[in-house]
């Protein structure tokens, strides 16, 4: 997944997955892993390869979830299977409690939504301004732009997006749709700017705000804090979750589960981050951090977490 909002050039239009070798670090010798954002099917692709017996790949865009059958079923057969489905509406079909040895989560929005201009997640091309990762029903990200009241709309981009300046944003908003309904992603993204301005060398003014309404049209945090405990439940002991985020609101839900499961050790002291070297190759990696944790015997004592792996400074 990416980093919400980037921009497509030629070197970054491939999709590549994110920290594969830490992936396979912490899940490579599992026998199956439920993958519940498998996307084009990367990291699932590489588990496969690695070994893995089996990957359960489950993924509510239907795009994503077509062409990481596509890629995958030739190969792999039916060691790959795919499940439709947000992770709280099909988690409970997918594996039975205690019978799993391994979950990943590679939160966030993927390349190629953000490539596609019609899925409206990116700000810097133009196109309907949808964010919706299953296209097929909810509301928008246009419904919230015009129709929530300017204190709620405020209170989103804050609360999701992190913009210390979310009140002047949305103020900028309901005034530009006085003057006709916002529609588009170059209008939404053109309107953020003009109100917060644009300095060279930084990162668009419009991120935070396109970053709060996506997670908001898809209640990504609200999911997250679904399935963990649900991930944690299907483990067997030895079995290991672990979760690729993109912001910090995502770390923190994770961080505080890990901290506080009783069945769970951390196997991260600190989340691990993309090499310089992957950064380098795939921009998108930047800000991954990876956590992971190991399910044990709530009865037994914990150790402290540790890691193979590197640390964040």
């Amino acid at each position: 997944m990416a980093e919400p909002g980037e921009g497509s050039d030629g070197a970054e239009r491939r999709h590549e997955p994110v920290m594969v070798a830490e992936v396979l670090e912490y899940l490579g010798t599992a026998r199956t892993v439920i993958d519940m954002t498998v996307g084009a099917g990367g990291h699932a692709e590489a588990l496969l390869d690695a070994g893995v017996e089996r990957v359960i790949g489950v993924d509510r865009d239907p795009d994503a979830l077509r062409m990481a059958t596509e890629r995958l079923s030739g190969r792999f057969g039916d060691r790959f299977r795919p499940v439709a489905g947000a992770f709280s509406e099909v988690a409970h079909d997918v594996v039975g409690a205690g019978e799993g040895d391994g979950v990943l989560f590679d939160l966030g929005v993927s390349s190629m939504q953000l490539d596609e201009a019609g899925r409206g997640f990116g700000y810097r091309g133009d196109g309907p301004l949808d964010m919706r990762m299953d296209p097929t029903g909810g509301p928008t990200a246009a419904d919230l732009v015009n129709d929530l009241p300017e204190e709620e709309l405020a209170d989103l981009i804050f609360r999701y997006g992190e913009e210390r300046q979310s009140r002047r944003v949305a103020r900028a908003i309901v005034r530009a749709r006085g003057r006709g309904r916002i529609e588009t992603t170059g209008e939404l993204a053109g309107i953020v700017a003009g109100a917060l301005g644009r300095r060279p060398g930084r990162a668009h003014p419009a991120r935070r705000t396109f970053q709060a309404l996506r997670i908001a049209v898809n209640r990504e945090i609200e999911e997250l804090t679904t399935s963990l405990p649900w991930a944690a439940s299907v483990l067997a002991p030895g079995g290991r979750v672990v979760v690729l985020a993109y912001h910090s609101l995502e770390d923190r839900e994770v961080k505080r589960f890990f901290r506080d499961a009783e069945d769970l050790r951390a196997l991260t002291k600190r989340p691990l981050v993309a090499s310089e070297d992957e950064v380098e190759r795939n921009p998108r990696s930047r800000g991954a951090k990876l956590r992971a944790a190991e399910k044990v015997d709530p009865g037994l004592p914990h150790f402290p977490a540790g890691s193979a792996g590197r640390n964040e400074p």
